[in-house]
């Protein structure tokens, strides 16, 4: 890494305020809706468990329990708003739901008087958590270090903090700093998230997906770079020292179909 190297990395992250790279994924045609649709309670459930499994965007609404599939039935029966082609309003942001707008938390470790720490950051530009918000009602919720958002066909996912990278160049400071070592714990998590989410989305019959390649040129189309190349979690989770593994990785499960994904990028070819 070419960045400097200092304590309390974490410190250094900050909002972006401006487009960066994006993904979206799509269905774009009546019989994908249709799918989706009939299929939603079972869509919601699996993505309660990958977020979960990978602490990335979690759902403020229904938390992991014993009772997950009957949380999910609730959700969709007590929310019926209809779009004017009659493609019902995908529950799934309600998830999110938190006073007049979503709330978007996700487990990142941070550094902090020099002690690397889980904490459930909702800001990662002040290092607010999920706790400051819920108990102690700072509404300070603008810098997610990833969010997404449902609209009427289509999934987008973007980000509003440079937390994820191993390298800071913004206003909080004058040097580049080395924020790797926090990285490493963080961002091959998101990849292997973002991965097996698309994968979740053409199992419940998502017809496209498109990177829109902006801002930063470390961000790719698998994910965001470590160095000059992709990190899975599964890839590196075992060499962590064990105070730094992320232990729901291991131990929630779930089966993720490929075959459609694997056809669509057969077909892109």
């Amino acid at each position: 890494m070419n960045g400097n190297k200092i304590n309390n990395t974490s410190e250094y992250w900050k909002e972006m305020d401006y487009d960066v790279s994006s993904y979206t994924v799509d269905w774009n045609n009546k019989n994908a809706k249709q799918y989706l649709e009939e299929n939603e309670e079972d869509f919601i459930y699996q993505y309660i468990l990958l977020a979960n499994k990978y602490g990335i965007l979690l759902p403020h609404n229904i938390k992991m329990s014993d009772h997950i599939r009957e949380d999910v039935v609730n959700l969709i029966k007590t929310d019926k708003n209809i779009y004017p082609e009659d493609w019902i309003a995908f529950r799934i942001n309600k998830l999110f739901r938190y006073k007049d707008g979503l709330l978007y938390n996700s487990y990142i470790y941070t550094e902090k008087n020099s002690i690397i720490k889980l904490e459930e950051i909702v800001n990662a530009d002040l290092l607010i958590t999920y706790q400051d918000v819920i108990f102690n009602n700072n509404d300070s919720i603008y810098a997610a270090p990833v969010k997404m958002t449902f609209f009427q066909d289509h999934f987008y996912i973007t980000f509003c903090a440079d937390a994820f990278f191993d390298e800071l160049s913004n206003d909080n400071s004058d040097i580049v700093v080395d924020n790797s070592e926090i990285a490493y714990l963080n961002t091959p998590r998101f990849n292997s998230f973002l991965r097996d989410f698309i994968i979740l989305c053409f199992q419940y019959g998502a017809t496209d997906f498109e990177f829109d390649d902006l801002e930063y040129k470390n961000i790719s189309e698998q994910g965001i770079l470590f160095g000059n190349e992709i990190v899975y979690y599964e890839d590196i989770y075992d060499l962590l020292p064990e105070e730094h593994q992320y232990k729901p990785f291991k131990e929630i499960k779930i089966e993720l179909d490929d075959t459609n994904y694997k056809r669509y990028l057969e077909n892109k070819k």
